[in-house]
């Protein structure tokens, strides 16, 4: 399969062309497994995808003076960067001198290769905006979403995907999500239901991991520094490993695979009717050692608990508390089945294990 490496080499190719503009069959299988190969490229090819249709509906709607003047001011920019044609790593423009208005795409391709990009943009707008749009440009504009401490929240992405976010969690992407890309990344915990409408790969970073999905469902867990943890609960995913080269695992439901302080990947099963309590505001816990139940607690119910006498020995805990159970309640549980008092003051927590003789 042929390599591209920049946006030109897929808006100079037929087959692209055809792919996008004409929703060619044949032309939609070698793509998607073009994309496969090669997932890097990904961002690269929805550029150029988001071009080519912008171009092709603008095309439409121009009247003949928009047109010239557009064409007009085109020629201008090429006739400005032809003075830097013998420069090393510079474009070479080439003449056209027939049917321009059939390669104004060619063109402005080209234009925006070089940094007139903004051209492009300048043809549509009126002139006031266009300073705005200049500006815009050159500014990597992110969206955030977070939760703090004893909140959870439901997200529905512009590409149609959703995302369960975790208490003490943050999601961050690019404004152009759904067009250009479908990066995201994440620290805390989230669960995805991944949209499949979308020719664009969901990928999520996550610490060393980045977990590449299309039209699935899984869970990232990346509380713990040095550790994160993937499962699926449908689909597919791909779990790349960046700290090591070329380290890698496919996931089918009901597998999950971690990482360490030791940057290797260990892949394993889970129990997919346990596993994504949490979302549902199930509070659950099976054999987990006790230091993690109280960062848990933390989260769920925004407080601050101090531990006083701890067990000497590695104490797990299992436990399983429904919707909306109050913390006292849950405290009272655990308490009695682990051995140990507690009091509540405003939004701390004072946990006293009894001594052992």
């Amino acid at each position: 399969m042929k390599s591209y490496e920049n946006i030109q080499d897929f808006l100079e190719d037929d087959s692209f062309k055809q792919w996008v503009l004409r929703g060619d069959a044949e032309q939609d299988k070698y793509w998607l497994e073009w994309l496969n190969l090669h997932p890097s490229k990904a961002e690269l090819l929805g550029q150029a995808k988001t071009i080519l249709l912008e171009l092709d509906s603008s095309s439409k709607k121009w009247t003949e003076k928009g047109k010239k003047r557009t064409f007009s001011a085109i020629q201008s920019k090429i006739k400005s960067t032809e003075r830097l044609q013998n420069k090393p790593d510079r474009y070479e423009y080439k003449s056209y001198n027939t049917k321009l208005e059939s390669r104004v795409r060619g063109v402005l391709v080209v234009a925006f290769l070089i940094m007139f990009g903004a051209a492009m943009f300048y043809a549509f707008l009126p002139r006031e905006n266009a300073d705005q749009v200049a500006m815009n440009l050159n500014e990597e504009e992110w969206i955030i979403k977070a939760n703090p401490k004893g909140q959870k929240s439901t997200l529905q992405l512009a590409d149609g995907s959703n995302v369960v976010l975790n208490a003490e969690s943050e999601l961050r992407y690019r404004r152009e999500f759904g067009q250009s890309h479908r990066e995201i990344y994440l620290s805390g915990e989230a669960f995805f239901e991944v949209a499949s409408d979308s020719l664009l790969p969901f990928r999520v970073h996550s610490g060393d991991l980045i977990t590449t999905a299309l039209g699935t469902s899984f869970n990232i867990n990346s509380y713990k520094e040095n550790w994160v943890q993937v499962q699926l609960a449908t689909g597919k995913v791909r779990v790349l490993n960046v700290s090591a080269k070329d380290q890698s695992v496919d996931l089918v439901p009901g597998e999950e695979v971690v990482i360490g302080k030791d940057s290797q990947l260990v892949k394993s099963k889970f129990d997919l009717n346990k596993a994504f309590y949490w979302k549902e505001g199930v509070l659950g816990f099976e054999k987990v050692p006790f230091q993690e139940v109280v960062e848990s607690l933390e989260r769920w119910y925004a407080v601050d608990i101090n531990v006083q006498n701890p067990p000497a020995y590695t104490l797990k805990i299992s436990g399983e508390f429904k919707k909306n159970t109050y913390l006292k309640d849950v405290l009272e549980s655990l308490g009695y089945a682990y051995n140990f008092k507690y009091s509540i003051e405003n939004k701390v927590v004072f946990i006293q294990f009894k001594a052992t003789e």
